[in-house]
């Protein structure tokens, strides 16, 4: 996800930046998870020397994959199911 913005990171620094973060998060449980890996990432990325910017973009980009685009399956289904009225 970084390269596609041209994050000037390697990506073995951005997988252990994800990693201190994800343990972070884990110290700091919010319901649902609710934004404490992405600020951690948002944290973290430009404390290693990422721009803010292309630090942005990445996490939205991770949430974009990681939360939103599974929806769209799920939701096919769920409309699949209705319409076969097995719901």
């Amino acid at each position: 996800m970084g390269q596609a913005v041209a994050l000037p990171l390697p990506p073995s620094r951005v997988a252990l930046l994800f990693l201190a973060a994800s343990s972070a998060a884990a110290l700091l449980p919010t319901p649902g998870a609710l934004g404490s890996l992405y600020a951690a990432l948002a944290f973290g990325l430009p404390s290693a020397g990422a721009p803010a910017a292309a630090a942005a973009s990445t996490m939205l980009g991770y949430r974009l994959l990681t939360v939103w685009l599974p929806l769209i399956p799920g939701l096919l289904v769920l409309a699949a199911l209705i319409r076969r009225r097995a719901l």
